[in-house]
């Protein structure tokens, strides 16, 4: 093994960039899927959310909760433990409008103590939350398009159940969420001024938080049960079918590419061993006359094989966590991809993700592959005959 240097260090190599392929890809993508799933949770849906029947396919201001529908909501939803918080919220869709452009927006009418308390989106960048009637919050990218600064009034113009209203409001917030849909294209205001704009005195969802742990498609079944069929209670999943697409696909595909680099990881491996063997058959024919049984000569090739994996493993698996805890931390940014697909909902960072299972896995796949690649030249140096062997030039 020390004798045959390059032939070591190229194996090793080999152990090494397999290794540090399957901790750092195996850490994005699972960091990737929580990072989409969090941001969509903490800052936007909540963990589920509570519709009139029929509400998402068509939604309109006539399929809302009366006053006291919630009020009903409210005392059933108080019931479940597994309920942290949730909050009634009118949606609707407007115009937005600055001294220097306009834009179409979605309007978003929030109870501010109790949305605070189900997502993050009081986290304001730059000025306060919402305080009262006639304050607005939105994100940074609509306030630049719009060239609108804090302080600033803006008019917000919506087509209500009877009629078009309009209302002057006043910038007292910005936020940055990294989510397309919100930072672009979504203005928050106190629950009883969208409630003016629309002529709706109501909610059109119920958005909820859950305790850690809870399963979150098992109780929306359960609470779709107590609730009945007039109302619809949708998952986060059921709310972003295209994130829950992707966060499928993604764990699907895992397992094929983490196996072709095992396949790829093993030729290799098997390929520079085969040509060790080749290059010390003469050694091997010493070594056997010395009285080196083939059992033991084969044995030692495997050692030899997962010693030198062993050393690949470890290397590969520093430099592949090092990375994987360094992209926890800064994440990468993924703003072109975001501008592209903005209903994918995908968050501007996405992070790594550090878990022992991805160098657990890692570690399995080296000892199969040396294992494996072993083998053959082992079989192939135990059958050497001592004598024809020594004359190998």
């Amino acid at each position: 093994m020390i004798r045959n240097r390059r032939h070591t260090a190229l194996t090793v190599a080999i152990v090494a960039l397999g290794t540090w392929s399957i901790v750092v890809i195996w850490g994005l993508t699972d960091g990737s899927i929580d990072s989409m799933l969090d941001a969509q949770i903490s800052l936007d849906t909540g963990s589920l959310q509570i519709h009139q029947q029929g509400y998402l396919d068509d939604p309109n201001l006539d399929a809302v909760f009366s006053p006291a529908q919630l009020e009903k909501l409210d005392a059933i939803l108080k019931r479940y433990g597994q309920v942290k918080h949730w909050s009634a919220r009118l949606v609707s869709e407007g115009l937005l409008k600055s001294a220097y452009g306009s834009q179409g927006v979605t309007i978003r009418g929030i109870n501010p103590l109790l949305e605070s308390q189900v997502t993050e989106v009081a986290q304001v960048v730059d000025g306060r939350y919402l305080a009262g009637p006639g304050d607005v919050l939105f994100g940074r990218a609509l306030a630049k398009k719009l060239d609108v600064r804090l302080g600033e009034r803006v008019v917000l113009e919506a087509q209500g159940i009877k009629r078009t209203r309009s209302k002057g409001l006043r910038l007292v917030g910005v936020i940055h969420t990294g989510l397309t849909l919100l930072d672009q294209r979504t203005v928050f205001v106190q629950l009883e001024d969208a409630q003016t704009l629309t002529d709706v005195q109501g909610a059109s969802e119920i958005a909820i938080s859950l305790a850690a742990g809870v399963d979150v498609r098992n109780f929306s079944n359960t609470l779709q049960t107590v609730l009945g069929n007039d109302v619809e209670v949708s998952s986060f999943y059921d709310l972003n079918p295209i994130v829950a697409d992707f966060v499928k696909i993604s764990r699907f595909e895992m397992m094929p590419t983490m196996l072709l680099l095992a396949v790829l990881a093993g030729f290799g491996v098997a390929n520079t061993i085969t040509f060790t063997v080749l290059k010390r058959i003469r050694e091997f024919g010493v070594i056997l006359s010395l009285g080196l049984g083939p059992k033991q000569l084969s044995r030692m090739i495997v050692l030899e094989s997962l010693f030198i994996s062993g050393i690949g493993f470890v290397i590969g698996a520093v430099v592949g966590y090092a990375l994987n805890f360094y992209l926890e931390q800064v994440g990468i940014d993924y703003g072109f991809y975001n501008d592209v697909f903005p209903d994918l909902g995908m968050p501007q960072v996405l992070y790594a993700k550090v878990m022992v299972s991805h160098g657990l896995y890692a570690l399995g796949v080296v000892v199969v592959t040396a294992l494996v690649a072993a083998r053959y030249p082992a079989r192939r140096a135990a059958r050497l005959e001592p004598t024809e062997a020594m004359r190998f030039a």
